[in-house]
């Protein structure tokens, strides 16, 4: 019989280190009660925005921001806030936080860890009466996933005032309900967007815990990673034009065959990130072939490419080597090739003194750290490009995300929230601070 999510992560409670203020068995109650709503059949969960799984998920959420003292609000499309007050409350604020829905049929620690760490990192703090310079606050963010509007990042987008109401309005889920109407049914207001707009100038920084998602910490064994940037997404497409002829009555040298100039090219994709740099990665998930008949030679095949990096100049010249390289492999085959770029998200880098707050933290907790990059979108990027953001990463059992089988150990993740404690702790208590300047963060140790 499978057990419980909370049994599995109690079984890793022998190795979890101590921490002031931090309670190992309550944290495993926490992510294993927000675990059971929208759990589905196949043992992941499903919880999408403005659903009933998510306004549950959210009230049981607030209720325990409010158990410890904390003034909730919620703003009108649906972002939550409550903030530890600080001794200079006039001072921008330091920002935590993350998002509570899920992909289809998900795990139990993407987005949701980092919300509960950022409520037991402040719990803590209020457990010890260490009271911050500046206030920190925590942010449980909207929609990070899109998947029901498809419409990825959204909370944070909407609070950083890239979002207007227009925008929301060609919005609708597959069975045609619209984003709109959805929020108002749950007592939302998505007229009054304005008012979710946050003033950048308010936030002194933003910081998120996440779980990594990938092997690198699992491999090093190292407790934490640093993140010194989130690599910014791009999608191309590349359409090979051959001819379309019969398979059984074409000789092989008469062919134009589009599939195989693409596969060609999906060979030599794979070989040109690693000459860009280490942090470059290039993915080709998705063929479309015309007519695709099995006894036809198809003559149209379309591969679309996610390159991305943590370098925009990086990325930039990797996506110039790999539509050379697809121009060169059509020219060979006397083919026509057509390239079209659908988006290019710029990508982020964390500043270095948020970084060493991060790395200061860990030392003082004794924990080993690395530097790596995200090769995941996050709300933390939307908030880089405004305000200095940085994020910790803990380890993914086998690298799993997005999926049931996703995992992080008990001991990892008090380790994580150890280390945002500190560095929220640290990082609120800054002097100067240039708050829209993300390159000019000082930081007091």
């Amino acid at each position: 019989m499978d057990i419980s999510l909370k049994e599995r992560l109690l079984n890793t409670l022998p190795n979890c280190h101590s921490y002031a203020g931090l309670d190992p068995a309550k944290l495993a109650d926490r992510l294993d009660a927000l675990a059971a709503i929208g759990r589905t059949e196949a043992g992941g969960i499903s919880r999408f925005v403005y659903t009933k799984e998510e306004k549950e998920a959210k009230e049981l959420f607030k209720s325990w921001l409010q158990e410890i003292g904390l003034v909730v609000r919620e703003d009108p499309l649906g972002n939550i806030f409550a903030r530890y007050e600080g001794t200079e409350p006039s001072l921008p604020v330091v920002m935590t936080g993350s998002h509570l829905d899920t992909v289809p049929n998900g795990g139990a620690f993407d987005g949701v860890l980092g919300c509960v760490s950022s409520f037991m990192a402040i719990e803590a703090l209020v457990k010890e009466g260490r009271k911050p310079k500046r206030s920190i606050e925590l942010v449980v963010f909207i929609d990070e996933e899109g998947t029901r509007f498809q419409n990825g990042i959204f909370g944070s987008r909407v609070m950083m005032g890239e979002v207007l109401y227009d925008d929301l309005l060609s919005l609708q889920d597959k069975d045609g309900v619209k984003f709109v109407q959805a929020a108002r049914e749950i007592g939302l207001q998505p007229e009054n967007i304005e008012d979710a707009y946050y003033p950048k100038e308010d936030i002194c920084a933003f910081l998120e815990l996440h779980i990594e998602q990938g092997k690198q910490l699992e491999i090093s064994n190292d407790n934490i990673g640093v993140v010194n940037g989130i690599a910014g997404t791009s999608w191309h497409t590349y359409t090979f034009y051959g001819e379309t002829d019969h398979a059984g009555n074409t000789p092989m040298n008469l062919r134009k065959d589009s599939v195989a100039a693409a596969a060609e090219f999906i060979v030599e994709v794979e070989k040109i990130p690693p000459t860009i740099s280490e942090t470059a990665v290039a993915t080709v998930g998705k063929i479309d072939v015309l007519p695709n008949g099995a006894n036809v030679i198809a003559g149209e095949a379309t591969v679309t490419v996610d390159a991305r990096d943590i370098d925009e100049d990086q990325r930039d010249r990797m996506i110039e080597l790999i539509t050379e390289t697809a121009k060169t492999i059509a020219k060979n085959r006397e083919l026509k090739i057509k390239h079209e770029s659908e988006f290019r998200i710029p990508p982020v880098k964390v500043p270095e003194p948020i970084q060493q707050a991060v790395r200061e933290s860990a030392d003082s907790l004794q924990l080993s750290h690395r530097p790596i990059p995200s090769g995941a979108g996050h709300d933390a990027m939307v908030l880089g490009k405004y305000v200095p953001a940085g994020m910790i990463f803990v380890p993914s059992v086998n690298g799993k995300s997005h999926s049931p089988e996703e995992f992080t150990n008990l001991n990892d993740c008090l380790d994580g929230i150890a280390v945002l404690k500190e560095t929220l702790f640290k990082l609120s208590n800054q002097s100067t601070l240039d708050s829209k300047s993300p390159k000019s963060v000082k930081v007091e140790s």
